[in-house]
């Protein structure tokens, strides 16, 4: 059945966007888990040395960034009664829940054979269940409505339930271990809850949203993986958000990965990465509960970006000077007010660079537009990452140490106070490159024109 302009570009309800941004009640934990949880997991709860840690995560991301590719393909060849990306999002909730459970049952096998389970459950889980699941969830805006404002308020809905999410889950993490009995099967138990949790969400989600966008050529045709990338690299504006997404995955290893082990060697309580997280997070959730209103009255996202770009810079600063008390408090809402502005924008500008995209290659392909962008996203994570635990190895870290050498305490410091202002920097110049807001208005007539000619 051919859709109209009408249907394809209709204005999407509150309802439906809340109802998509629940996606993140489902996968968000187990980001957080990732960002900020597994690693200390690794090794502080089994024992595992930190920089072999760090490097398989970083082999496993190079691979994870690729597989994002392939789910994007599988995504835009699916053609089911129910859409494209809502199949997905069903088929995959039940293999999320299990995979919540397989991040934690590391077998007492030896260094090597834990090392050996480390890698084949984190790629299976990170490279197909996760992998698969995040692909869908992102793209589903994408296939819901042609409507850039819509578009990007959806995105804007899921940024705020998932910092909501990842708030209360860092907050009360420790917490819920240390009440579960801690040790390994208390994370197992809790990751038991969270995938029970995730698998029943994405049910709720497959139900409660609908598709009424096919991507394609100019005719709707499916388009081979080779086309859609050979058009995806001519997409200088996607270029951009990738890189700009790689500056934002660094900032949260810096931030969440690394502030756990701030909280415990130098604010000697390793629960207290909730109140860090706090300082961070609610200012974040202030500013993406303003954002989609602000988005749908039409606020520059670029212009956006680049304030949070400088508030994340001018937070950093200023902890450079205080690493404590009210000033570093203030330091970290400051990063925070910048990492919820430029979030609730980010994925809008990626889904503009479908049409962008469509308009200089005549190749619509929003799945693998989003799903690409991945790759950004998980070769950032793996390279803070590995760094992270290079640095702390080289300072001399040992997990299992009840007192840490202080050239290690003072790795962690650099990490967590003075690397990111690099980081901010890199971000505030990429988003005042960022013109297509400007362009867009254009961009999308000729496209309307293209389709009114083809029609006739």
């Amino acid at each position: 059945m051919k859709q109209t302009v009408d249907e394809t570009s209709r204005v999407v309800s509150l309802k439906e966007k809340i109802a998509y941004g629940l996606t993140e009640v489902a996968c968000n934990p187990m980001y957080t888990i990732f960002c900020s949880f597994l690693v200390y997991f690794y090794t502080d709860v089994i024992g595992v040395n930190p920089a072999a840690v760090g490097t398989i995560i970083l082999v496993s991301r190079v691979f994870d960034g690729f597989s994002d590719v392939l789910a994007g393909n599988l995504i835009e060849h699916t053609h089911a009664k129910s859409g494209s990306a809502r199949p997905w999002i069903l088929r995959i909730a039940i293999p999320l829940g299990i995979a919540y459970v397989a991040m934690f049952t590391v077998p007492d096998c030896g260094e090597w054979g834990k090392l050996i389970y480390i890698f084949v459950s984190y790629n299976a889980i990170q490279s197909v269940v996760y992998t698969i699941a995040n692909a869908a969830m992102s793209a589903l805006p994408t296939y819901m409505t042609a409507d850039r404002t819509s578009r990007s308020s959806c995105y804007a809905v899921r940024l705020f339930i998932a910092a909501a999410t990842q708030t209360v889950l860092s907050l009360k993490f420790m917490n819920i271990i240390e009440a579960l009995g801690g040790g390994q099967r208390a994370w197992i138990r809790l990751a038991a809850i969270l995938g029970t949790i995730a698998a029943a969400v994405f049910a709720i989600v497959y139900l409660t949203t609908r598709e009424t966008v096919v991507s394609g050529g100019q005719n709707g045709e499916d388009v081979p993986l080779l086309v859609g990338l050979k058009a995806l690299l001519r997409n200088k504006y996607w270029f951009s958000v990738l890189a700009m997404q790689f500056c934002c995955v660094l900032h949260q290893v810096t931030t969440l990965t690394v502030g756990v082990y701030y909280a415990k060697y130098i604010l000697n309580d390793a629960k207290l990465v909730g109140n860090i997280i706090m300082y961070h997070h609610f200012p974040a959730l202030v500013v993406m509960l303003l954002l989609p209103v602000a988005i749908d009255r039409g606020v520059s996202k670029r212009s956006m970006a680049v304030l949070s770009g400088l508030s994340m810079l001018l937070g950093s600063a200023i902890s450079v000077v205080y690493a404590s008390g009210v000033p570093f408090i203030v330091s970290m809402g400051l990063r925070g007010i910048g990492f919820g502005g430029f979030s609730s924008v980010i994925y809008g500008m990626l889904a503009d660079t479908v049409e962008y995209g469509e308009w200089k290659t005549g190749v619509r392909t929003q799945a693998i537009n989003v799903t690409a962008n991945g790759v950004g996203q998980k070769i950032g994570s793996g390279i803070g990452t590995a760094a992270f635990g290079a640095v702390l190895t080289m300072c001399g870290y040992d997990g299992l140490a009840e007192v840490q050498t202080a050239s290690a305490v003072n790795g962690i410091r650099f990490l967590f106070i003075v690397a990111p202002i690099a980081i901010y920097l890199v971000l505030i110049v990429l988003a005042w490159c960022f013109h297509l807001d400007q362009q867009f208005p254009q961009i999308q007539k000729e496209l309307q024109e293209r389709k009114q000619l083809a029609g006739q």
